[in-house]
């Protein structure tokens, strides 16, 4: 194994975990989880912060009743019930780091 400090500052997983039709388990995917990741990635590129900033995608966090689901580094902040509402405080946090 080699180990490398990342090159970038700060990374937000957003889950897009997708769940059989049918499943009793909600999913972020089907909350808008999906749409919420590419809206951050293009906020972030488009305020030219995804030399320092990524987003990523990510499967099940663990929170499904709660969807969607992120987690943000290197606070390791867990973010419960993103809305589109929330993308600017959370691009202006990951600036922060």
């Amino acid at each position: 194994m080699r180990k490398f400090g990342t090159p970038f500052s700060s990374a937000i997983f957003v889950c897009t975990q997708k769940r059989p039709d049918g499943h009793p388990k909600p999913c972020c995917a089907n909350s808008g989880g999906m749409a919420l990741r590419g809206e951050l990635k293009e906020m972030v590129q488009s305020k030219g912060m995804d030399g320092g900033v990524k987003v990523f995608t990510s499967g099940c966090l663990g929170a499904c009743e709660h969807g969607p689901v992120a987690v943000r580094y290197p606070d390791g902040e867990y973010l419960l019930g993103v809305t589109q509402d929330d993308l600017p405080e959370i691009l202006e946090d990951l600036a922060k780091d």
